[in-house]
C-alpha cells in the first residue's frame, strides 16, 4: 500500500484498485491503516532520536527499533529525520594529544600490533588521556576500555594530567574487575604518565603485561581513540559548565549512557554492559 500511495498517487483510485486487485472500500481502509502506521513509525523514530539526545543516526535507530519489535528501513528513517530537520551528531577527527616525555622512562614494546580481535573480557585494556574544555579551565579524562566488551572499565577526571590521573583510573578498573585472565595486557601510548616508574609498578603488581604504541601512532590504540571521538562529540556543551558540573556530566555519559545503553557496532549493536553479561 505504501508503494501504491507514493508511486500511483497520480492515477485515479479506480485504476489503482484495478491494478492492485482490491475493492475501493478495502483500498481506503488499507490506506487509512497505512497512514496510521506511518505516523506511528515517525513518532518512534523521532522519539528514539530524542531519547538518545541526537546521538543516533539511521543505523542505530533502526537497530534500537528492531529490538522493540518495530521493523523499518534505513531509507524510511532517513526520510523521517530529514522531514523533521533532525541530524545526528557526528564524530570528528581528534586532535592528537602530544605525548610528554619526561625522564626516567620505562618503555615497553607494542605487544598487540593493532590486533584488536579479542573475545575474552578483561584480557586487553587500552588506556589514554583526552583533554576537554569547560568554563575557566581544562578537563583531563583518563579512560580504560576493555576491548572485548567495549566497556569503559576505569576512568578518572582532573584539572591536570598527572601520573595520579592514570593510576586512579587503573585502580578503579582492577577494583571493578577482580576476575581477570592470566597474562592480561594493558596498552597505552608513551606519555610520561604511562612511562612513570610508579605506573609501571602498579600495572605489573596486578599481573598485567605492559604494552605501548609506537611514537606518534594513535591508531595503535584505536579502541580508546574511537571512544574519545564519541565522548568529545557529546561534550561540546560542557564548555559553559564549571569543572565540578562538567565532571559529573562526563561521568554520567560514561556510566549511564555509553556503558549501559549505547548500541555499539563492534559488538553486534548491543550495549557494552549487555554484551559483557552474555
Amino acid at each position: 500500500m505504501r508503494f501504491a500511495k507514493e508511486e500511483l498517487k497520480e492515477y485515479p483510485v479506480s485504476e489503482v484498485c484495478k491494478v492492485l486487485g482490491v475493492s475501493k472500500s478495502n483500498y481506503y481502509k488499507e490506506r487509512k491503516r497505512t497512514e496510521k502506521e506511518e505516523k506511528e513509525e515517525e513518532k518512534a523514530v523521532v522519539q528514539s532520536f530524542a531519547e538518545n539526545h541526537g546521538r543516533y543516526g539511521r543505523i542505530r535507530i533502526r537497530k534500537e527499533l528492531q529490538r522493540k519489535g518495530i521493523e523499518i528501513s534505513e531509507y524510511r528513517i532517513s526520510n523521517i529525520l530529514r522531514k523533521n530537520g533532525l541530524k545526528a551528531k557526528c564524530g570528528r577527527r581528534r586532535k592528537w594529544r602530544k605525548e610528554k616525555k619526561d625522564a626516567p622512562q620505562y618503555l615497553e614494546e607494542n605487544l598487540i600490533k593493532k590486533k584488536f580481535e579479542v573475545v575474552q573480557p578483561n584480557y586487553l585494556w587500552c588506556s589514554d588521556i583526552t583533554e576537554l574544555r569547560c568554563h575557566g579551565t581544562k578537563v583531563y579524562v583518563c579512560g580504560i576500555i576493555d576491548v572485548a566488551t567495549r566497556r569503559i572499565v576505569g576512568w578518572s577526571i582532573a584539572k591536570t594530567q598527572t601520573q595520579k590521573l592514570v593510576q586512579d583510573a587503573f585502580r578503579m578498573a582492577v577494583g571493578r574487575n577482580p576476575k581477570r585472565p592470566e597474562n592480561a595486557v594493558y596498552h597505552s601510548d608513551r606519555g610520561c604518565q604511562y612511562t612513570a616508574k610508579k605506573t609501571k609498578e602498579l600495572v605489573e603488581s596486578h599481573g598485567f603485561r605492559k604494552s605501548m604504541s609506537r611514537p606518534g601512532k594513535p591508531n595503535d590504540n584505536q579502541p580508546i581513540e574511537s571512544f574519545w571521538r564519541t565522548l568529545e562529540c557529546e561534550m561540546d556543551d560542557i564548555r559553559s559548565l564549571r569543572f565540578e558540573e562538567a565532571a559529573r556530566t562526563i561521568v554520567n555519559f560514561i556510566e549511564m549512557y555509553y556503558n549501559a545503553d549505547r548500541l555499539h557496532s563492534g559488538i553486534n549493536y548491543m550495549s557494552p554492559n549487555d554484551f559483557f553479561s552474555l
